[in-house]
């Protein structure tokens, strides 16, 4: 079955689905800063390292400056030793290069050969920055490694006791300190001044300009493995966020799935409970595991209803659920495609036994092992009646047929052999045998008009009027219309009225309870009779009751005596209660016949509450 999916479900997957692409987002964006910021503290600590090595060549250089300028012989040997401080700086591998440079990028002294590598090595503007910042530094490929190249301006008078002076200003200088002496042989020797001390008026010192380049490949390297880290770790993070909304999104699709189970299951059990057919489920040892509503209200009513035409009871229904099918009448049906009738508790019930599967192969002992088994139950109680009422009118259509013709070719003749039998009764009055014979065919007479009388009245449908009638009135009209048949017959009528009133036609209700009464009394012996009326009210009608202490009515009697021309009496008709069960059935009642607590007969009358049949009603019929 197809269930509608509420829309307000796909809410939480919308905002699952935000929730997700915000969170990754949100980490790349935090891993980003983080990586940033780490690449900054990482250059931050090289920068600080370079320029504490870089300030500390320049003290290193000052200090071997000052120990030569008290022998000017021996300062000659300056770029020797400062060529030697820079490559025992270098030596470690920590630190690639130390250079001296001068404005303009000129090369003075390098702790490396590469000269023409080394005067390229700084872009222009890093000399620009060096002019006005007084520092700078910048990342560069430094023999296929990875340098960071820190430059920083010398603190002032460094020139002036080292003794450097660009070219063009060593002509004042001392004795000995001729121009072209410097660190470097070939090219960069012209670059350099003199040494030795300054002039009484020397002229502006030129600035001078330390470089040193860190092998950044270490540092680097931690940098890298840490960006490695925080990325996996935010892959981490958001293959997680990924799992975690993907068990949510199963989670919803359960809960969904779940929610439409559960209105299927609460569907499914709202139809099997308001279903008219009833619905048990067998275990394999015919133990009942479920049973619907109707089941419950077909085989355990609290209250069984007396009333076979009526609807099942209404609820508390008793318990079936655990008990065995073997407890009831129908135990020996089993699975197949039949649907099998069964009276139980004054219903017509039609079953069919389903198995949940085909039965198993026989056992050692040669008898089917069944599992599980479903039993449809049909209440065919009104089917039943109505089959009952078709094959009635089939009966009556016949018998009205016989009934038109013997009225018409009967009773007008009969009419004339009364008659004369009553003229004849009149003529031989007190003439012994022959008013005895005359007055046996008037009775006789009188007795067969009788029969063609309750023919016609059998077969034809009679309008019926009913209304509210009062059982004291009526059980006293028909105690003074039978009071000499009750009088000859010593005959005691007796009352108990609980339900004062019924809905039923006046004529009907008199001439049913005249054949009931009339009936009692043919079977009645001679002395110590009793006839009582009883009535009793019930939630859907009356039950009216005619009730004697005779013989009673025999069992296998009883289903036939209610068909027409049925009697056991030696001058009875057999259309007494055929006139009773119609009349019962006009109501759209019925008569049911039962032992009187006496020991007599007891014919029991239900008149519905409802409606009874309309004209209409009866020209159909």
């Amino acid at each position: 079955m197809e269930i509608k999916t509420k829309q307000n479900e796909r809410g939480p997957i919308i905002a699952a689905v935000l929730a997700l692409i915000v969170l990754g987002l949100g980490s790349l964006f935090l891993t980003w800063q983080s990586i940033k910021h780490q690449r900054a503290v990482v250059e931050e600590h090289m920068v600080l390292s370079g320029r504490v090595i870089v300030r500390g060549v320049e003290a290193n250089l000052v200090r071997i400056m000052r120990s030569l300028r008290n022998n000017p012989a021996l300062s000659q040997l300056f770029p020797s030793l400062a060529q030697e401080l820079f490559q025992e700086i270098t030596a470690s591998g920590e630190v690639l290069f130390v250079a001296l440079y001068a404005p303009g990028g000129q090369l003075l002294l390098a702790s490396s050969h590469g000269d023409e590598e080394m005067e390229n090595l700084l872009p222009r503007g890093a000399f620009d920055a060096l002019d006005q910042l007084g520092h700078w530094h910048g990342m560069t490929l430094f023999g296929q490694k990875q340098a960071l190249v820190i430059g920083l301006q010398a603190r002032p008078g460094v020139a002036s006791v080292c003794g450097l002076t660009p070219p063009g200003q060593g002509a004042n200088r001392g004795p000995g300190h001729q121009g072209g002496h410097g660190m470097r042989h070939g090219r960069n020797r012209d670059h350099l001044g003199g040494l030795g001390p300054a002039d009484d008026a020397p002229g502006p010192e030129v600035p001078l300009y330390f470089v040193a380049g860190l092998n950044a490949e270490k540092n680097l390297a931690q940098f890298h493995l840490y960006r490695r880290a925080a990325l996996l770790q935010t892959g981490y993070v958001f293959l997680a966020a990924v799992v975690l909304w993907s068990l949510a999104f199963a989670y919803l699709r359960r809960r969904d799935q779940a929610s439409r189970v559960g209105r299927m299951e609460r569907f499914q059990s709202k139809l099997l409970d308001n279903m008219p057919d009833g619905l048990v489920t067998l275990g394999p040892d015919g133990e009942i595991m479920a049973a619907n509503g109707s089941a419950r209200a077909l085989l355990a009513p609290v209250t069984p209803t007396k009333n076979a035409d009526a609807e099942p009871p209404p609820p508390p229904y008793g318990v079936l659920a655990g008990r065995n099918w073997a407890e009831f009448p129908f135990a020996d049906l089993r699975g197949g495609t039949e649907w099998k009738q069964y009276e139980y508790q004054g219903r017509r019930l039609e079953m069919l036994c389903v198995p949940f599967q085909d039965p198993q192969p026989p056992d050692e002992d040669d008898e089917d092992v069944y599992e599980e088994r479903l039993i449809l139950i049909r209440d065919r109680t009104k089917l039943k009646s109505l089959e009952d009422d078709l094959a009635e009118a089939r009966r009556l259509a016949a018998i009205g047929s016989l009934a038109a013709g013997v009225a018409h070719e009967v009773r007008n003749p009969l009419s004339s052999l009364r008659g004369f039998a009553q003229f004849f009764a009149d003529k031989f009055k007190g003439n012994k045998p022959y008013d005895d014979y005359a007055g046996t065919m008037v009775q006789e007479a009188d007795r067969l008009n009788r029969v063609v009388t309750d023919l016609l009245f059998l077969a034809r449908p009679r309008r019926l009027d009913p209304v509210k009638m009062d059982l004291a009135e009526m059980a006293a009209s028909l105690e003074r219309l039978m009071r000499f048949d009750l009088e000859h017959k010593r005959v005691r009528p007796g009352l108990d009225l609980e339900a004062r009133t019924v809905l039923a036609d006046p004529d009907a209700l008199k001439q049913v309870l005249l054949n009931l009464v009339t009936n009692a009394l043919d079977a009645m012996p001679e002395e110590n009779g009793e006839v009582r009326i009883i009535s009793r009210s019930e939630p859907d009608g009356v039950w009216v009751s005619v009730e004697d202490n005779g013989p009673g009515i025999p069992e296998q009697d009883r289903e036939q005596a209610m068909e027409p021309f049925f009697t056991s009496k030696r001058k009875g008709t057999g259309l007494g209660l055929a006139i009773v069960n119609n009349i019962m059935r006009a109501h759209r009642g019925r008569a049911v016949i039962e032992d009187s607590p006496e020991g007599g007969a007891a014919v029991r009358l239900f008149f519905p509450h409802g409606p009874t049949p309309t004209d209409q009603d009866h020209e159909q019929q």
